[in-house]
């Protein structure tokens, strides 16, 4: 008997606009980001405010502390000298960076992002209002301006926990709604609206309003040399205050996790179990322990299963902290760099701005064609690889700074003590080189910035469980925290002639940095990205 050949079962046909892609869409179409949502943007304007504030408050920090008001050069308020003001520096960064894990305990276990972020804002105004109050000349010259510092560093540090904690995964749940679907563009072109795609378009949108907000630090080192510190200090309060006031506004739309109750303490006991069989996660299992010690634990297997995806994303965090440590530098020793060199009236903490200029720029053009370049021509770009770049691009700026060092050493008047010697007539008279040579160091640290950190966040959100989101951003920032330990422990180089090897060193270490992260994103994105 004959049989004849079926015939081939037709087509699927292609999905709709709006609908979810078909099997050959999702190997056809290429990949694009949404648009961001409105209360996105909402977050994403908290974060300039914040951001105004924080850097009208850091931009002259080391000139406040370090400087005299009768320095000659470069008028400041407590004249404690670079060494001292670098270490207070150091501090405020260190409590910022640690105070997150406490915020990120309370966010996800106690009050909710959005009362969390609601009580750093209020404590962010009480700290930089006390500055400012302290900061007037005539309570200044009555002593009143060190201890209003310090009431003032304590007050932002907590707040900054809160906002550091809170806000970048507050951003990313806003994007939560966004599905996975087919849209056809303008040139009539099918592609899939990606929400990874959407993710990182949101952090890095999230990481260009902070740079925005940075921009801030020009006002502030402007006003502070030509009006006063206090001046500076008020743009900062009422940027903070219209944070507030936008923030409270946007409480009906925004869209905020409630508690679920701390996973802290059961997390805590289980690792505990699992560090003593040999740090194995499984051993830590409900089942496991009931069957090896005949005891019953209260945390799931649910937990194990979320402790084990953040352990694996701590892991990649480390190498942050060298990165860190260097980015510390263009708040103290870059702007005491700066005041060694002939400056012809610009304010020697302007230069920074360079580094948000840059980010503003690129960031962009970065997002609008490299990576969609990247995109057609099937070469992903995940996370572990865009920080590796950043990490290189952050080496080669240290170098700089180091050669940008050793030059200053070389010329006169007084060599490797700049402003230090008899011939610099009070220290009015810098070393002969122009400050202008020192920019491409912010252009370096700028474009390390633009693929390392909005990474860093991306990589934080996707690898944390729901339950610890803020626990782990919390953590992220503690590799911030160590990278000013370390800078903390370099305080006694922050001094001539010793600044050439410091730069030379953190510059060795961010590079071998750089080559470990590329070698794990080789041999582990893969894995990561199935993870997720």
């Amino acid at each position: 008997m004959l049989t004849h050949p079926s015939p081939n079962p037709p087509a699927e046909p292609p999905a709709a606009e709006g609908e979810s892609p078909s099997p050959d869409d999702l190997v056809q179409c290429r990949r694009v980001a949404d648009s961001l949502p409105t209360t996105a943007w909402l977050v994403a304007s908290v974060t300039i405010c914040e951001r105004l504030c924080y850097y009208g408050f850091v931009g002259p920090f080391q000139n406040y502390v370090q400087n005299s008001p009768s320095d000659p050069l470069r008028p400041g308020g407590l004249g404690l000298g670079q060494s001292k003001a670098s270490l207070l520096v150091n501090i405020f960064l260190i409590v910022s960076y640690v105070t997150p894990m406490a915020a990120g305990i309370v966010a996800d276990g106690y009050l909710g992002r959005f009362r969390t972020v609601l009580l750093a804002l209020t404590l962010y105004i009480l700290g930089i209002a006390v500055l400012f109050v302290t900061s007037i000349p005539s309570l200044l010259h009555h002593g009143a301006g060190l201890p209003g510092l310090v009431i003032a560093m304590i007050f932002m540090g907590l707040a900054l926990g809160g906002v550091k904690a809170s806000l970048p995964p507050m951003l990313a749940e806003q994007c939560s709604k966004i599905k996975q679907r087919i849209k056809i563009t303008k040139s009539g072109e099918r592609v899939i609206v990606d929400p990874d795609i959407t993710l990182q378009y949101a952090f890095d949108m999230y990481y260009w309003c902070m740079n925005i907000g940075a921009m801030s630090r020009v006002a502030a080192t402007f006003i502070e040399k030509d009006v006063g510190f206090w001046a500076t200090y008020l743009m900062s309060l009422c940027a903070i205050v219209c944070g507030l006031i936008i923030f409270y506004l946007g409480r009906r739309v925004l869209i905020a996790s409630e508690p679920q109750g701390s996973p802290l303490l059961p997390a805590i006991q289980a690792l505990l179990v699992a560090i003593r069989h040999g740090f194995r996660m499984d051993a830590a299992r409900p089942e496991a322990v009931l069957s090896r010690d005949g005891k019953t634990v209260t945390w799931s297997n649910g937990l194990i299963d979320e402790l084990k995806s953040a352990l694996f994303a701590c892991r990649a965090f480390t190498p942050f902290i060298i990165f860190w440590l260097c980015q510390a530098q263009m708040t103290t020793n870059t702007v005491s760099q700066a005041a060694q060199m002939e400056t012809h009236g610009i304010p020697n903490d302007m230069l920074p701005v360079i580094n948000s200029v840059t980010v503003v720029i690129a960031l962009p053009l970065v997002n609008k064609f490299v990576y969609p370049a990247l995109h057609r021509r099937g070469i992903s770009t995940p996370p572990l690889r865009r920080v590796a770049l950043g990490f290189l691009l952050e080496a080669l700026g240290m170098a700089y700074a180091a050669g940008i060092q050793g030059w200053i050493y070389s010329v006169g008047p007084c060599y490797q003590h700049p402003r230090e010697c008899p011939a610099s007539m009070g220290g009015s008279i810098p070393n002969h080189i122009n400050v202008g040579y020192q920019s491409p160091v912010y252009l370096l640290e700028g474009l390390s910035e633009v693929f390392a950190s909005p990474a860093g966040y991306e990589y934080t959100f996707t690898k944390a469980p729901k339950s610890m989101k803020s626990i782990i951003q919390a953590m992220y920032g503690l590799t911030a925290a160590g990278g000013s330990l370390i800078a903390l422990a370099l305080t006694p180089t922050n001094k001539n002639p010793d600044l050439l090897g410091m730069y030379a060193g953190i510059a060795g270490a961010m590079f071998v940095a750089a080559v470990v992260v590329m070698a794990v994103s080789y041999r582990f994105e893969g894995k990561t990205m199935k993870v997720s």
